[in-house]
């Protein structure tokens, strides 16, 4: 499959208060590449919804290099391809109009039975990934999450937080992460590396735990919901 590349122009509500863009505005960039590419190929929404599926994030790797400001020009750039009997691997990468890279990621998929709520292998979907899914992020290790927990919040998941699949969307958890971190324990600098794993899908109404764990230049996040671990999080900072 070929590489897709589209433009952007950072907007207004993309942006914080220092007007650069938020960090969780790359991973909405990501999901929309991904199914502009994916349909591009005629396995986008249309064709899950078709088969009763739908693709699914299992993980994110995420660099953030350095964060655009409000009004500049960004290119972004996709391509997939297998990871494993179960998941498609994708990278996403983010440039400037001097081509210097300001994002990337690189992001584990699966397509989930609507009636099962489990994996479908991949090759029984007949999709063209017989290629190995590319990488863009530097290699690195995550430390381990810490034994004890620092501090800890709660929170009821919002109907806003709910995406187009029914369930909560992706970037909610970096937000509930970094709005309930204390500052406290927020490291100097910025987040320059992070990790997302996702365990199990979440609705709106769900009462929320989260749990953060001081690590020097890290900080880890576990984000349950009555005892079952939906999300955790690794940031590196700097």
């Amino acid at each position: 499959m070929q590489d897709l590349i589209l433009p952007h122009r950072i907007t207004s509500y993309e942006c914080g208060a220092d007007k650069l863009m938020k960090p969780e505005c790359f991973q909405h960039f990501c999901q929309e590449m991904a199914e502009e590419h994916a349909d591009s190929y005629g396995f986008g929404y249309d064709w899950v919804m078709t088969n009763r599926t739908a693709w699914v994030q299992v993980q994110g790797d995420f660099e953030m290099l350095r964060r655009p400001a409000w009004k500049e020009k960004v290119y972004l750039r996709t391509n997939t391809g297998k990871a494993s009997a179960l998941q498609a691997g994708r990278f996403v990468e983010m440039t400037d109009e001097g081509g210097h890279v300001l994002a990337r990621a690189d992001l584990l998929w699966v397509i989930i039975n609507f009636d099962t709520r489990r994996p479908v292998p991949l090759k029984r979907t007949g999709l063209p990934l017989d290629n190995p899914s590319p990488t863009v992020t530097a290699a690195m290790d995550f430390p381990e999450r810490p034994e004890n927990a620092a501090a800890t919040a709660e929170l009821t998941a919002g109907r806003r937080d709910v995406d187009f699949n029914g369930h909560i969307n992706n970037s909610a958890y970096l937000i509930w992460a970094l709005d309930t971190l204390p500052a406290e324990l927020r490291p100097a600098g910025d987040m320059v590396r992070y990790r997302i794993n996702f365990r199990r899908e979440s609705h709106a109404g769900d009462r929320m735990s989260i749990a953060h764990y001081a690590d020097g230049a890290y900080t880890h996040h576990l984000i349950t919901c009555e005892g079952e671990t939906r999300a955790e999080i690794v940031i590196l900072w700097k």
